[in-house]
């Protein structure tokens, strides 16, 4: 066996070029492979946060595994009702939780007999999501003008 380490060395140091290209680009891929991976581990934390502070709140629950496949806006993913009224009870008995809102996000076809598209929509409780938008006061759709409804002193 150290015969072999001598012969490896002895290569190494007679070809010492190519040993330094050989070294360097894989030296370079490893980099590459290394920034790749966080590249795209920070798209992937982006896009879920992205998708997570688009909705008002500041908590969203869900069941597990449905955030890793949102994309798809899985059916067979949705709280069971025993679970959901786990949620319910522990936010009313909050001090902090002022408002709650459940929702329901489904994907949908649209068709008008001739063409046919996909959607995606979202099913919400009016009464209980206009308590959770502060910014949105009972009539905010009566106000005059866009900015009368959300003023400083609501926000």
């Amino acid at each position: 066996m150290l015969k072999v380490i001598k012969l490896a060395a002895r290569n190494l140091a007679r070809y010492w070029r190519r040993t330094l290209l050989t070294s360097g680009l894989i030296i370079l891929g490893i980099v590459a492979v290394l920034l790749f991976v966080a590249v795209s581990g920070s798209f992937k934390t982006l896009m879920v946060g992205q998708i997570t502070d688009s909705m008002l709140g500041h908590l969203q629950v869900h069941r597990k595994g449905y955030v890793a496949s949102i994309d798809n806006l899985p059916l067979n993913l949705n709280m069971k009702p025993g679970a959901l009224a786990k949620v319910e009870q522990a936010l009313q008995g909050m001090d902090d939780v002022v408002a709650w809102s459940p929702r329901l996000k489904f994907g949908a076809m649209f068709s008008n007999f001739t063409e046919t598209t996909n959607i995606r929509l979202n099913g919400v409780l009016p009464e209980a999501e206009a308590k959770t938008m502060r910014c949105w006061p009972g009539a905010w759709w009566k106000a005059a003008s866009p900015t009368a409804w959300c003023s400083a002193a609501s926000c």
